[in-house]
């Protein structure tokens, strides 16, 4: 049986060539998540296990950032050394999203983070646990 606490998908990676990469990602139900260095893969997969009222205030983020109105895509000029990629993929409450960016972020016209895609980075680690 299905929690409809849930996104119906979710999929989440940043990183790049150096520096840490987190990709989290539900599966069967279960968040697993995975932390490496230097732009691979460490093969250590952890589980989190949110509760409810931690999908909620997921969501709420979600919302409260206007994930639904992100570009497909945030390339920038600065997207040809030292790249840091991230996409996300989400399926909830009847809609679908597949964004990505390379050194590019929603409300930001350059390469620096905005606050809006820095506050989404913080609601997934919450989301798994790990307090940004």
């Amino acid at each position: 049986m299905r929690d409809d606490t849930l996104p119906a998908a979710f999929e989440f990676y940043i990183g790049g060539s150096v520096g840490p990469s987190l990709y989290v990602r539900l599966a069967d139900g279960r968040l697993l998540y995975e932390w490496a260095s230097a732009g691979g893969y460490s093969g250590v997969v952890t589980e989190a296990s949110p509760a409810p009222g931690e999908w909620a205030r997921f969501r709420q983020a979600v919302d409260r950032l206007g994930v639904r109105e992100w570009e497909p895509e945030y390339v920038s000029a600065h997207s040809c050394c030292d790249v840091t990629y991230w996409h996300l993929r989400m399926e909830m409450d009847g809609w679908s999203t597949v964004v990505r960016g390379a050194n590019a972020y929603p409300g930001s016209d350059g390469p620096e983070v905005s606050k809006r895609f820095r506050e989404f980075l913080a609601a997934v680690k919450r989301l798994i646990g790990r307090e940004p």
